[in-house]
């Protein structure tokens, strides 16, 4: 297994966002997560938004310390993370302000102009939601304008991770970085049992709520994980055949899932990338529209919901939201995103002719 031109991630990475929305479509729809199909299939352990989310951690810890590997320096890393993350993240949040706010008849947390500036920029320089107040009063989820983007800013943390762990060259001793892995999910496993969920912290305020971290972090190590041993890990029929017995075992067992998904999981995903690649290797040649689709799906979502009344079959709102999400996520990508990702092209380009030329004049 190797990271390849010729792969199949962009096409899943839509397929997952899509899977967020078909996920969200039911608490949404009806009030009550519950009769998700994912969610009875796995007697309430997981949804189809869930497994989304752990497969886009999985995918980005092996992509992202590929990026890492094959980047000039640290900074040229961080920079290209930077840019990848928070134009379309400031874009999601200013549309939100502007167009979900008034929809919405939400108001913005603070009590004058200064305090929504700080609220605003604030939370959106740490990748997270503003506050505010009011919103779809009359939907199942009153006062959630956008209820997916919590999890950006854990990812953004993994990439300050992946950036550390290099920089000390931890990436490179892979005993290590197993260990590293297997406590996480030890410890997964064991604020999984105790159901732990401790109250607010100046560290989770800042790093993000310790119960989301003790799910996803293994998400994230496994893929590193697979990464670092991408030449040791052959994907076989019979390996998707016993990933795939694993989890379906672990449907009727007890916290089932998160024992045996970080690796399982993990396995399907990287067979589903690379066997018979190619064959989607083209997917995203005019545009990568996973993001943009992740960051407006649920504000759309609400507000279809609030036209309706408040309430909507799952699957009806399901697929009224999906392609108005995606129209709106191919304009996300082409007016903003891949804008810093042709400067960010740019500068590399800039920086491998200086280093040609400093190598000619050495010579």
């Amino acid at each position: 297994m190797s990271v390849s031109r010729r792969n199949n991630f962009d096409f899943i990475r839509l397929c997952l966002a899509v899977a967020v929305i078909f996920s969200h479509s039911f608490p949404l729809g009806t009030g009550l997560e519950a009769s998700e199909p994912v969610a009875v299939l796995t007697h309430g352990q997981t949804t189809a938004g869930a497994i989304a989310v752990d497969l886009f951690f999985i995918m980005s810890g092996y992509l992202i310390t590929a990026s890492f590997e094959n980047s000039a320096s640290p900074w040229r890393f961080l920079e290209k993370r930077i840019r990848r993350i928070y134009p379309g993240f400031l874009a999601a949040m200013l549309v939100s302000v502007g167009v979900v706010v008034p929809l919405a008849s939400a108001r913005l947390g603070g009590a004058g102009l200064t305090d929504q500036f700080v609220n605003f920029f604030g939370n959106t320089l740490r990748l997270r939601e503003f506050a505010s107040s009011g919103g779809f009063a009359h939907n199942a989820f009153p006062g959630a304008l956008n209820g997916s983007v919590w999890s950006i800013s854990y990812e953004f943390w993994c990439y300050i991770g992946v950036l550390l762990l290099g920089v000390f060259r931890v990436l490179g001793r892979r005993r290590l970085m197993a260990l590293i892995f297997w406590l996480s999910w030890a410890t997964s496993i064991v604020v999984a049992i105790r159901d732990w969920r401790p109250g607010n912290s100046i560290p989770g305020m800042i790093f993000g709520y310790p119960p989301f971290w003790a799910r996803l972090l293994p998400m994230y190590l496994s893929g590193v994980l697979f990464y670092i041993y991408r030449r040791q890990i052959a994907l076989t029929w019979r390996g998707l055949v016993i990933a795939g017995a694993t989890l379906a075992l672990a449907c009727w067992i007890p916290f089932g899932w998160t024992l045996v998904f970080p690796l399982a999981g993990a396995y399907l995903l990287f067979a589903a990338a690379f066997t018979a690649s190619g064959r989607f290797s083209g997917f995203a040649a005019h545009g990568d529209f996973s993001y943009g689709t992740y960051l407006y799906a649920f504000p759309i979502q609400q507000i279809l919901l609030q036209a309706l009344g408040g309430r909507a079959n799952p699957y009806l709102l399901f697929a009224a939201a999906t392609p108005i999400s995606l129209v709106v996520a191919i304009g996300s990508w082409h007016c903003v995103e891949k804008r810093f990702l042709r400067s960010n092209r740019r500068i590399a380009s800039v920086a491998a002719r200086a280093e040609l030329s400093a190598a000619a004049a050495a010579d």
